[in-house]
């Protein structure tokens, strides 16, 4: 079994009135000024984040259905090494990125101290160019709107988005079993 076994995509989160009400939503939302971290800290970023919680209203509620329609399939592929109980419990909370061109994030792994067992990351849309995930800077995952991608929050897990070289990449990143994390009741 390779790595990439690990990394796990699931399609179209939600159906068809949700996803476009989701896009012109944040076509709307206003995000907070570009974030430009440095390439020499722990990971850079060059785009917008900004977390989301109840007070977004209905950007939250659709960002979270797709999430919680899609936890029963992340459990199912990873329960082969999960301890017993209901470990994804608690959450990162959900963290809205927009990468404008130009926009990207360094080579980093999702790993700190209270770090979590698997990371999600919605790709709300693909009409955009660059702006790809890629893990071991060679294995790019295919670029499908209305997607979630689960992977294991791991140093063997090294990976990044590329320069977005036309149009704005959105997505939706949280972490699972966030030790630290809200409680999110699957």
């Amino acid at each position: 079994m390779m790595l990439s076994d690990h990394i796990h995509e699931y399609r179209d989160v939600l159906d068809a009135d949700e996803y476009f009400r989701l896009l012109r939503l944040l076509k709307e939302f206003e995000f907070p000024d570009f974030e430009e971290i440095d390439d020499d800290a722990f990971y850079g970023l060059h785009g917008h984040r900004q977390q989301i919680d109840l007070k977004e209203g209905e950007v939250f509620d659709i960002v979270d259905r797709a999430f919680r329609r899609t936890m029963p399939m992340i459990l199912d592929s990873y329960r082969w090494c999960l301890p017993d109980g209901n470990v994804f419990d608690k959450y990162s909370g959900y963290w809205l990125c927009k990468y404008p061109e130009g926009g990207y994030l360094s080579y980093h792994t999702d790993t700190d101290a209270d770090a979590a067992s698997v990371t999600a990351s919605f790709q709300i849309n693909d009409d955009y160019e660059g702006g790809d995930m890629l893990f071991w800077r060679e294995h790019k995952l295919d670029k499908h709107k209305n997607s979630i991608h689960v992977y294991p929050s791991s140093l063997v897990y090294p990976h990044e988005v590329t320069k977005v070289t036309s149009g704005t990449r959105y997505s939706v990143v949280v972490w699972f079993a966030y030790d630290k994390g809200e409680q999110w009741l699957i």
